[in-house]
């Protein structure tokens, strides 16, 4: 976030000493305010499109749409996609893309059509982002609809990305096996990202026995990933197999994989506040939990309930089993949330 804390005096450098920006200059700067969702800076960057004359360019345009997007404001992205004096597969591709990560499906279809009606033709990236918009919609069937409209309508062979999102779409639809069989039938080995994709939607579903099958794949293929065994600790302890959860555990010690604590941040009045889980380093942090339990309470007094199970099934009636459990197998200093 240091890199990008302020892009507009990057660029006024840039011109103080004779070097002017370029579209791919701006593209990649658009590109890392997306990443890091910095809303701010992008617009500080739009702004200079506009005053350098750049703004007509076709890919630093697609590049502001796909920042839009990310930052949360598809609005933006959608007004800047009208004002495009000439469009091409990309701008096409950003804006439909942008709706379809929202799973805007209705707003998706309709510029499809559009599309389609000037005569581009969509592509690989084209049919992803509305399978995606499926996906996240759970229109289990209109997935599978675009996905056989690309692979036998348009030809296009599907690539690994189109696989992943298809497993994600079933996934998420709870259609477990149905999404098995979509991975046995790929012409070509699975990725960590189909595992991974199984096993997210196995833990929202509790179908332990799957996620055996996809951990194990992934303990394979992406052995140091931290996420991978913390997801399938969940699984088990969420099914009461502590068995599973020692099994998990051991083999991430005896593999030495660290878990590295994830963490967010947020920009205000140009500060960066950066957080980690049950941070008490900042400053304002008995403000900010006192805050927080606050609107924990608000919640539950409107009926929000917490779903501990999902995280962690560390209720009242089994405490003290678990604690038993791991203190007899040698786990006594271990945080008793096993991963947090």
């Amino acid at each position: 976030m240091d890199n990008l804390k302020r892009p507009s005096a990057f660029f006024v450098r840039w011109d103080g000493k004779g070097m002017r920006y370029d579209c791919v200059t701006v593209s990649s700067a658009l590109s890392a305010c997306a990443n890091l969702t910095a809303l701010h800076f992008g617009k500080e960057i739009h702004g200079f499109m506009i005053k350098g004359g750049i703004s007509s360019d076709h890919y630093s345009e697609s590049a502001l749409i796909d920042m839009y997007a990310k930052c949360g404001n598809v609005v933006s992205s959608r007004h800047v996609f009208d004002l495009m004096h000439g469009r091409n597969e990309v701008s096409w591709n950003s804006i439909i893309s942008a709706y379809g990560n929202y799973g805007l499906i209705e707003d998706a279809t309709n510029l499809l059509e559009e599309m389609e009606k000037e005569e581009f033709k969509p592509d690989h990236i084209t049919f992803l982002a509305m399978i995606s918009a499926c996906s996240h919609a759970g229109l289990v069937k209109d997935g599978l609809r675009y996905f056989r409209i690309m692979t036998e309508g348009c030809k296009i062979a599907a690539r690994m990305e189109h696989y992943a999102c298809m497993v994600d779409l079933l996934g998420r639809a709870g259609q477990l096996n149905e999404a098995m069989s979509f991975i046995t039938s790929m012409p070509f080995k699975p990725d960590a990202g189909i595992w991974g994709a199984l096993l997210g939607a196995c833990r929202v579903h509790g179908n332990v026995e799957l996620a055996e099958i996809a951990s194990k794949h992934l303990f394979e293929l992406d052995p140091q990933n931290s996420g991978y065994y913390v997801l399938m600790s969940n699984i088990n302890a969420v099914a009461g197999r502590w068995e599973g959860v020692l099994k998990v555990r051991s083999l991430m010690k005896k593999r030495r994989v660290q878990k590295l604590p994830g963490c967010s941040w947020i920009v205000i009045n140009g500060k960066n506040h950066m957080f980690i889980a049950a941070d008490k380093d900042h400053p304002d942090c008995a403000q900010i939990y006192s805050l927080y339990e606050t609107l924990l309470l608000d919640l539950i007094e409107v009926g929000y309930v917490p779903q501990a199970e999902i995280v962690y099934p560390l209720l009242s009636s089994n405490r003290h089993h678990v604690c038993d459990f791991f203190v007899a197998h040698g786990y006594e200093n271990e945080r008793l949330e096993c991963f947090g």
